[in-house]
């Protein structure tokens, strides 16, 4: 990672932890529409775009006609509209989820939305464009990241690594593996193996905290160097635009 993506993501992060978070996501948003981000350092931007957007619904409130406004306007008013969607009965307003589903939105967020269709539990089919196919789900039976086992187990792998010696780094772990989440919505993980899925997730996140050195080392530690490495589709975002 270079020295401006080290600077930038340091900045981001002083702006969380000081719960600016507007300003924070502000500064992400600003950078990923630029044509042009490295993969690793745009996982760790969406990560923490996400990490934002709840804070942002927090602090603000909108009305009704404002939050219908925003559906149609920018893309980053679509994307600051979508947390506020979860207090809607989304039956009422399937059209807007669909239109919002279609829109040129990061797939984390169109993620969160199917998310809220799914605590709803609606059985409205709806659309969505992925990985260049046309699919059609329903989003009441899709398996929750609460019961999917490959997520259970990724959970308990990551876990037993770091819960002891490092609980900073394992909510670090733990928020990409949301976004992972999010990002394959309406797939879930559970044709997946766990093991390289928590390798990947360790190796993104020693990198965004620049500590490349370590990872050979934890690597070896734990017995790792035979399982298969495997890209994230967090790492893999515009592969298929």
């Amino acid at each position: 990672m270079n020295s401006y993506y080290q600077s930038l993501i340091a900045e981001i992060q002083k702006k969380i932890d000081g719960k600016a978070y507007q300003e924070a996501y502000d500064l992400i948003h600003q950078e990923i529409s630029l044509p042009y981000v490295p993969q690793d350092c745009l996982a760790i931007l969406e990560s923490y775009q996400q990490e934002c957007l709840p804070h942002i619904r927090k602090e603000h409130t909108l009305g009704m006609d404002t939050i219908l406004s925003w559906i149609y306007e920018d893309p980053s008013k679509q994307e600051q509209v979508i947390p506020f969607m979860k207090d809607l009965n989304l039956r009422q307003y399937t059209r807007e989820v669909q239109d919002l589903l279609n829109a040129e939105l990061l797939d984390e967020s169109k993620g969160e939305l199917i998310e809220y269709l799914m605590e709803q539990k609606i059985d409205t089919p709806f659309k969505i464009e992925k990985n260049g196919l046309d699919i059609t789900f329903i989003p009441s039976s899709i398996l929750s990241e609460e019961i999917d086992p490959v997520v259970l187990e990724v959970r308990a792998i990551l876990d037993a690594w770091f819960s002891n010696d490092d609980p900073a780094f394992l909510n670090f772990c733990m928020t990409l593996l949301h976004q992972e989440i999010l990002i394959r919505r309406p797939f879930d993980l559970s044709e997946e193996e766990a093991l390289p899925i928590a390798k990947a997730i360790v190796r993104l996140v020693y990198a965004a905290l620049m500590r490349d050195d370590e990872l050979e080392d934890f690597t070896e530690k734990k017995d790792l160097t035979k399982v298969q490495d495997t890209i994230l589709w967090i790492e893999r975002r515009g592969e298929f635009k």
